[in-house]
């Protein structure tokens, strides 16, 4: 069975040509909201005053900047979820000595294997102490007697 890694879709549209046109037009209605709004409630009051040129130039300006952090958050969020699925998708590993390919290597050349402490270690907060299962120190220490240098 297949399986199929999550896609993540972003708040705003992938293209970047209709974002900066989205960004551009909304920072340009809400710099001009203080002008649209006196020119209905105060027709008297002309609608490029020095007031409004003032108001809407820092609110545009405050508004480019609010939305510039969204967009690098957003860009953030959506690279975290791509390595969320790369890290929940199929792992090429050594089914002898476990070592872990690096994705998109050359299988044959060693470079294109790391073990597995360091593969978790570059892709997450993990980090490694290493000790010795019971099992093991059989296996590996025959002569040693656990009972009798524990305590």
């Amino acid at each position: 069975m297949e399986r199929k890694s999550f896609q993540p879709r972003g708040i705003l549209f992938r293209n970047t040509s209709v974002r900066c046109f989205i960004l551009l037009a909304t920072v340009v209605l809400v710099g001009n909201l203080n002008a649209i709004v006196d020119s209905f409630l105060h027709p008297e009051i002309p609608y490029f005053d020095n007031e409004h040129l003032i108001v809407g130039s820092v609110t545009s300006f405050v508004t480019a900047i609010l939305f510039g952090a969204i967009i690098i958050y957003t860009h953030h969020l959506e690279q975290a979820v791509r390595k969320i699925g790369m890290l929940e998708s199929f792992l090429p590993i050594c089914s002898n000595c476990k070592k872990i390919r690096i994705s998109d290597s050359n299988v044959s050349k060693m470079e294109s294997w790391q073990s597995v402490e360091s593969y978790i270690t570059e892709h997450t907060s993990t980090r490694f102490t290493h000790s010795v299962c019971p099992d093991c120190v059989k296996e590996l220490y025959p002569g040693f007697d656990e009972e009798e240098h524990s305590g």
